[in-house]
């Protein structure tokens, strides 16, 4: 008896794994190029071209991300990020599982996590309000709306630091838990 051929399936396309990417390395030195550009003076400059690189980087990504999301194919699409009833349900279990630190199993699902998806939609927003913001103060642009930009700026990338700490704990606690994941 012939032995099972196991053949991988990719769920991510290569195009949304670029952006997802290029996304993550560009918030990440965003970050880091963000706080250390306050911290000394004699390193301020280079952290910030450092950071206007990045944000640049960012913003391709991000289009790409945002033509993917409706223009992809598969998982890349809006459509896998949105709840329904069954996907609220499965919503609630990944919350369980995260409120008892992995203690409760790890639920199945296919491509976007349940709980995440809706999330993504949201973190999109607002790297896509950081992207404008550093844009209207890179042209000297410091109030729109009566609101400060540069504040605006900073608030925003702490919910994005938030976020991506969240994520990251999340891709490990997946990691340590499922066996199905290929994280590793």
């Amino acid at each position: 008896m012939a032995a099972p051929k196991i053949q991988r399936i990719l769920v991510w396309s290569r195009a949304l794994r670029i952006a997802h990417w290029l996304m993550a390395l560009s918030v990440l030195v965003l970050l880091a190029t963000g706080w250390s550009s306050g911290l000394n003076p004699v390193i301020a400059e280079t952290a910030r071209d450092y950071h206007y690189i990045a944000g640049a980087v960012l913003i391709l990504a991000l289009a790409l991300r945002l033509y993917l999301l409706f223009f992809g194919r598969g998982s890349d699409l809006l459509a896998d990020c949105e709840t329904d009833r069954h996907r609220l349900a499965q919503a609630g279990q990944m919350l369980r599982f995260y409120l008892s630190l992995g203690r409760t199993p790890l639920p199945r699902w296919y491509a976007h996590n349940p709980l995440w998806g809706p999330i993504y939609l949201l973190l999109f927003l607002f790297l896509l309000l950081q992207s404008l913001s550093g844009v209207l103060l890179l042209q000297g642009i410091g109030l729109f709306a009566g609101l400060s930009l540069y504040g605006m700026h900073q608030l925003v990338s702490m919910i994005i630091l938030g976020f991506t700490l969240l994520h990251l704990a999340a891709v490990f606690s997946h990691d340590a838990k499922g066996s199905g994941a290929d994280n590793s």
